[in-house]
């Protein structure tokens, strides 16, 4: 199965205006992942080059950081592409699975790869890229808890998921796959059945109309 966790850390929260700085996406089921710091476009002339001190205080990603480890964007947009093409099943449905991914992070995704298609000369394999399909967690906490919230942090905390360095992209995916393990087990238990909706992750969107 292509089950597929995915989180970006970024420069802000504008979508179409701000940059990745780092990227981790991670298998289901495997100890399998990349992850990546992005080298974003400089800042303003200011105290700092890449990183605004809000999102270093939130992220604890600096531009020394940046520059130490960053790579690319172009480089990092390959690699995240080759990682997930090498490790799918051929021919099956690629899932990307994200908490508030409708708003964020799969807008993010297909922009990456709207860059990578414009900058690079070897484009990437459109037969992988024409499997991708999403699942956004956030809209199934909302159908799961309708009157509780539905932050990644507090679905953390209702399942007693502990994740020790929130907002940064590789803890955050592994703690989104948890996530996703409970709530397609809490869906299992509220219909009576049994490892169903992690086994069809197609059910999950069509149960939300997307």
């Amino acid at each position: 199965m292509n089950l597929y966790f995915l989180d970006f850390e970024t420069t802000g929260l504008n979508i179409y205006h701000d940059d990745v700085i780092e990227i981790g996406i991670k298998k289901h089921g495997t100890e399998e992942y990349y992850q990546s710091f992005v080298i974003p476009k400089v800042l303003p002339k200011g105290l700092v080059k890449y990183v605004p001190p809000n999102i270093t205080k939130i992220t604890g990603i600096n531009d020394k950081i940046i520059e130490k480890k960053g790579i690319m964007k172009s480089v990092a947009v390959f690699q995240m592409y080759k990682y997930i093409a090498d490790t799918c099943d051929n021919e099956n449905p690629i899932y990307i699975v994200a908490h508030n991914g409708n708003s964020f992070d799969f807008i993010i995704f297909r922009k990456l790869l709207h860059y990578y298609q414009l900058n690079v000369i070897d484009n990437l394999d459109k037969l992988i890229i024409d499997r991708f399909q999403y699942i956004d967690t956030l809209l199934l906490a909302k159908y799961l808890f309708p009157k509780e919230k539905v932050s990644q942090n507090a679905i953390c905390n209702k399942y007693n998921i502990i994740n020790e360095n929130a907002h940064r992209a590789m803890d955050d995916v592994n703690a989104l796959e948890q996530i996703y393990i409970n709530m397609c087990t809490t869906l299992d238990n509220n219909e009576e059945r049994i490892n169903y909706y992690i086994n069809n992750p197609d059910q999950i969107n069509d149960k939300l109309f997307v």
